[in-house]
């Protein structure tokens, strides 16, 4: 009688424990598919060469030209950082810096499970990666950007080609 409930007890307190964890990430606003950020130290292990053409975009340096702006508004701020109001996106320059700039987040989304699949997985690693969409994009690229050209999808895919993996030989 006495081990049944030393075995429930048991079981209880490892219910404690594993609760208490989910709370404690909840709280935290943990998730399991969070914003990394630093793209260039952390996409680039694997993607060093869509990292190298980023590099060349305005994007890549969307927050430093903000800041270098005489007509800079706290408005502009999410379409100059990478996963502002989203859970474990960008919060402010001293909290999360390593989410400025429009990172590959940006239009790839959190790349936190992305990171967690081992590299033998390709199928699941892929899976975990959103494509960019014109809707995506046009969060930013709209006629209420002071900076608004026209913006054409199909046209700007084709200029990004050089950020397209290249096939494995």
């Amino acid at each position: 009688m006495f081990r049944k409930y030393v075995w429930v007890i048991a079981v209880m307190v490892m219910a404690m424990f594993v609760w208490s964890g989910l709370t404690a990430n909840q709280a935290s606003g943990a998730d399991a598919n969070e914003y990394v950020g630093d793209n260039e130290k952390k996409c680039a292990m694997c993607h060093k060469d869509q990292v190298a053409a980023w590099k060349k975009w305005p994007m890549a340096k969307a927050w430093d030209n903000l800041q270098a702006s005489k007509d800079k508004k706290d408005s502009c701020i999410p379409c100059h950082v990478t996963g502002f109001g989203e859970p474990g996106g960008f919060v402010s320059f001293e909290k999360t810096p390593k989410l400025v700039n429009v990172q590959c987040e940006a239009c790839h989304g959190p790349a936190g499970e992305h990171m967690a699949v081992p590299l033998s997985d390709k199928e699941k690693k892929a899976a975990t990666m959103k494509k960019p969409t014109e809707a995506n994009c046009k969060g930013c690229h709209n006629k209420d950007s002071p900076t608004f050209k026209e913006f054409k999808f199909a046209d700007m895919v084709k200029e990004l080609a050089d950020h397209k993996p290249k096939p494995k030989k």
